[in-house]
């Protein structure tokens, strides 16, 4: 019999990124979500786009959730840009997102690796994203927050092209070097067995979706293929977040919001059921 899962389930506000942010919030409060992981980049919370007051209404917002993440930008800001400008800019604009995330009482603040786009110079993407995430991850620990690197993988031109490549970056950051594990990243890129075998033991935070193995298609739990079993024990101790990353599209999808919530909902209770 596999353990109960712990971690509690939430949303993110890119589910509906084509509304305001407060109608996002508003959203997964009415369809009782426990947890909400804010999208710190345009058009939601973009750390320069958000100032000090908007931040102090956000916060309040979210008072209705048990825990708060925040997603870095991603727009071209990569922290493995072999560009020094680039690289400062992406630095920067990290940093400030972990000042967002403290402001507005996130425990967990995601980001991505970097992106790898010159295999010749793999070693020194490398090199760059450890350095910049090095100094995210240490004024994180300053404010409280901890820093969740996310896999990203080949499939989305990550600097992690393997789980090896990931492993390196998380455990170049000591102590405080914690991992979210984003389950669809994980089946377009064929290596969940290897994140969870080697990163097992420092993952923090949880993107959950499905997909059929070929695209990021971001569906709920059980629309898609993949094999969830080999995550519930990492769920089952994690007291921290699933953050469902599932996409509403205001003109191609089908249904309204609320059914890709009672569906996301839906295929969590499932996934509970098989620990049971």
């Amino acid at each position: 019999m596999l353990p109960a899962v712990a971690a509690l389930l939430g949303v993110s506000s890119s589910m509906l990124l084509e509304r305001p942010l407060e109608q996002a919030i508003a959203f997964a409060v009415e369809n009782e979500f426990r947890a909400f992981e804010v999208w710190a980049d345009h058009p939601h919370a973009h750390p320069d786009e958000t100032p000090p007051e908007m931040r102090r209404r956000i916060r309040t917002a979210l008072d209705p959730f048990e825990r708060i993440s925040v997603h870095g930008p991603l727009g071209n800001a990569s922290l493995a840009s072999i560009n020094p400008g680039i690289w400062r800019e992406s630095l920067r604009q990290h940093l400030a997102a972990t000042e967002l995330a403290h402001d507005l009482g996130a425990a967990v603040l995601v980001v991505h690796p970097g992106d790898l786009r010159d295999h010749r110079f793999k070693a020194e993407f490398l090199r760059l994203s450890c350095e910049a995430l090095g100094k995210v991850v240490e004024r994180g620990a300053q404010l409280g927050v901890t820093v969740a690197i996310e896999n990203c993988g080949p499939f989305h031109a990550g600097i992690d092209q393997t789980a090896a490549d990931l492993a390196t970056i998380v455990r170049s950051l000591g102590p405080h070097g914690r991992v979210c594990l984003d389950t669809g990243h994980a089946s377009v890129n064929k290596n969940a067995a290897e994140l969870v075998a080697s990163l097992g033991d420092v993952i923090a935070h949880f993107h959950v979706h499905d997909n059929h193995g070929a695209r990021d298609e971001h569906l709920p739990i059980g629309a898609g293929s993949i094999d969830f079993a080999p995550y519930v024990p990492i769920l089952a101790r994690l007291e921290g977040m699933a953050i469902a990353e599932v996409v509403w599209d205001e003109t191609r999808s089908a249904e309204p919001p609320e059914t890709l919530a009672r569906a996301t909902k839906d295929g969590w209770s499932r996934l509970q059921g098989k620990t049971r």
